[in-house]
């Protein structure tokens, strides 16, 4: 059992959770969601020992930990000896393969160097190694940024036989919903319990919402007629009945009042993204004859044929390693095709997002990086990164000061701050916020061009709209009419 009763975590003299109680027991999967910088990482830290409490205690008994982050940092070594570090024995290496066996690491290879690996692979190293310890509860952080559909699939229904308590912090909604029991969420350097997956949280978060919205105002006006209340008896005539009355209206306004004080409830979130295109309904804006992709003997895909038209929203998935974002590559002259032609529609405006954002300067602010990349006047480009959540304080942050979800958001405020006419998108929902997403779903689906989208998040590319699917698998593409 994980007991936590008035924990406090600060850096300094922000505080980032205050006075929060929870239990964790009883093999239970809990989702941990919140806006990005709230702590949820930071919990996982301070749970996990990594970082010490501010205050408030913590008890633990008969656990023993596994935890997963968000980013991965391997040593240059062999898959086989940075495993066999993690058991009590060398005779015990049995093990190591089992897990392997039982999280489907078909291709695992003790001889290949880890960081040679993919990100998926890399996350099932992790989860042999947490699971190596025998852990009665696994911390995971964002483990569907590493995972195809297939993974995903395959993990939820991991996760949903696991006999252990399992708290993972998740963006991704359709996830959440088919594994957790409860929803935990961050808000108000508090934690919010909600039983149930995460739709159901939703509702009952705006149940919340308009609950402390009717005791703000209910606040307010008690507020007022204590105020009209005091300057009334301070108009009595008598001295002794007005220091009296006076005196008892004062004290009602402080424990009322100032003692049991409400505040207005407020989400910052990203203002919204709006893409202009006039692009017309039949103009072609992308086709592929016959393209295929080699990289020496290894063959990734063969003959591929597809067009996407004006207005079109498609969805291109397939596994990890199947070519996705060679595609986008090719579409973005960023590499050749082996064989085949790719045709560009002419006088288009094409936008690309990268699902690795290597173009970013890390020793820049903000401020410069975004000046750069725009070209906006100095002076507008405070007003533009408002709208992504980046104050005054915020835009002098080097890059490489951001977070992961800071680092995405950032990279989504340059790229939205131009009109296209052809989006392409590779995993551009990696990292966010679930408000974030909201919100460019929002822009995406009321997108008057053409869309290529590549994620792996069902909930967020079923919100955009997609009408046509292309399925990359086994080096060749299927095309679908609708999601």
């Amino acid at each position: 059992m994980i007991t936590a009763k008035n924990l406090t975590k600060a850096y300094g003299d922000q505080e980032i959770i205050t006075n929060v109680n929870f239990k964790i027991g009883g093999s239970k999967k809990i989702g941990l969601v919140g806006k990005n910088g709230c702590g949820k990482s930071t919990l996982f830290k301070v749970l996990n020992g990594i970082e010490d409490a501010s205050a408030g205690n913590l008890e633990i008994q008969g656990e023993v930990f596994g935890y997963i982050p968000q980013e991965f940092s391997f040593p240059d070594e062999l898959v086989g000896e940075y495993l066999e570090k993690q058991l009590d024995s060398v005779w015990d290496f049995y093990k190591i393969e089992a897990f392997a066996s039982k999280l489907r690491f078909n291709n695992f290879d003790p001889y290949q160097k880890i960081n040679s690996m993919s990100e998926g692979q890399k996350m099932r190293i992790k989860l042999i190694e947490a699971l190596l310890k025998d852990p009665t509860t696994l911390f995971i952080d964002e483990p569907t940024n590493h995972l195809d559909i297939e993974g995903i699939m395959w993990f939820e229904s991991y996760v949903k036989h696991l006999d252990k308590n399992i708290v993972m912090i998740s963006h991704d909604r359709s996830f959440l919903n088919h594994t957790v029991d409860e929803i935990w969420e961050i808000d108000k350097k508090q934690i919010f319990r909600f039983v149930g997956d995460y739709d159901f949280y939703k509702e009952e978060k705006l149940k919340l919402i308009n609950k402390w919205d009717q005791e703000y105002v209910l606040f307010l006006k008690k507020k007022a007629q204590l105020e009209t209340l005091l300057e009334n008896v301070r108009k009595i005539k008598d001295g002794k009945k007005r220091g009296s009355a006076v005196e008892s209206v004062k004290k009602r306004i402080v424990r009322e009042i100032e003692e049991n004080k409400k505040e207005k409830y407020e989400s910052k979130k990203v203002k919204d993204i709006e893409f202009k295109s006039e692009v017309h309904l039949s103009k072609l804006m992308l086709r592929f004859d016959g393209v295929s992709k080699s990289y020496g003997e290894k063959e990734i895909f063969k003959d591929l044929n597809f067009e996407l038209r004006g207005k079109e929203k498609v969805w291109l998935y397939g596994p990890n390693g199947a070519g996705k974002s060679t595609i986008v590559k090719i579409v973005m002259g960023l590499e050749k095709p082996t064989l085949g032609n790719v045709t560009l529609g002419n006088n288009i405006n094409i936008g690309y997002f990268s699902q690795v954002q290597s173009n970013l300067v890390s020793e820049n602010t903000l401020l410069e990086e975004f000046i750069e990349k725009t070209g906006i006047y100095f002076g507008k480009a405070f007003g533009y990164l408002s709208k992504f959540l980046f104050d005054k304080d915020s835009v002098q942050k080097k890059i490489w000061q951001l977070s992961p979800g800071e680092r995405a958001r950032f990279a989504f405020a340059i790229f939205a701050y131009k009109d296209y006419d052809l989006l392409i998108l590779d995993e551009p929902d990696n990292h966010l916020d679930i408000e974030t997403k909201e919100v460019i779903e929002k822009s995406l689906s009321e997108f008057n061009g053409t869309l290529l989208l590549v994620s792996h998040d069902r909930y967020f590319v079923e919100m955009v709209g997609v009408d046509k699917v292309l399925n990359l698998s086994d080096g060749g593409i299927k095309s679908f009419e609708r999601f």
